[in-house]
């Protein structure tokens, strides 16, 4: 398996939750399985969900590439979800979806034919309407606040600890990648539908 998508999911009530959060993780999930790069798996953690379990039994539990498992409640924005999805995972590169946004169909494929170094960001997309037909590319650069996990992929041997709190993309960027070799790749199909500070929620 050369790649791992990590999928932290809780569909419970939080401060930052957008509308119809169960659609929105079944659509992700689904961007996953259009991906045209096929060696991949997706590791769905429930952060103590059962929604989200039950969504998955439904849905999803007859694809071999698609894993599920549950764990205990933790506070909002902790890292534990993460962390388990990728000791979990047999990926040699670890990438993440957010379960209210979204793959494009050559997501992971652009990604592998421009993978350099130990790690890569890259640029988004930010999805402007409900049909998703106008988006804008995010610059995101490396800088507290300016980028996340939605646009990293990092090797599994780097051995990363994601930590606690909204700004653990930070954290654990800044200990655990910045040290190593890294590119930024030309803007692969991630659509972010769900940003709280701009009121965007599609």
């Amino acid at each position: 398996m050369k790649y791992s998508v990590i999928m932290p999911v809780f569909l419970g009530d939080y401060p930052t939750r957008g509308t119809n959060p169960s659609d929105k993780f079944k659509r992700a999930v689904n961007s996953f399985l259009l991906q045209e790069y096929k060696d991949s798996e997706l590791m769905i953690i429930s952060d103590g969900c059962d929604l989200t379990e039950s969504i998955f039994n439904e849905f999803f539990l007859s694809y071999p590439n698609v894993h599920f498992h549950k764990i205990i409640r933790e506070t909002s924005f902790g890292g534990r979800a993460r962390q388990t999805g990728i000791e979990m995972s047999q990926g040699e590169l670890i990438c993440y979806l957010d379960h209210d946004d979204m793959f494009g169909p050559n997501h992971i494929k652009i990604i592998n034919e421009n993978f350099d170094k130990e790690w890569v960001y890259y640029d988004d997309y930010i999805m402007l309407n409900i049909e998703h037909t106008e988006s804008y590319k995010r610059d995101n650069i490396i800088e507290v606040g300016r980028i996340g996990s939605s646009s990293i992929v990092h090797k599994r041997s780097l051995n990363v600890q994601w930590g606690d709190g909204y700004g653990h993309d930070w954290f654990m960027i800044e200990k655990y990648l910045l040290p190593h070799p890294y590119i930024k790749i030309p803007t692969p199909e991630y659509y972010v539908c769900h940003t709280p500070e701009s009121n965007i929620d599609y």
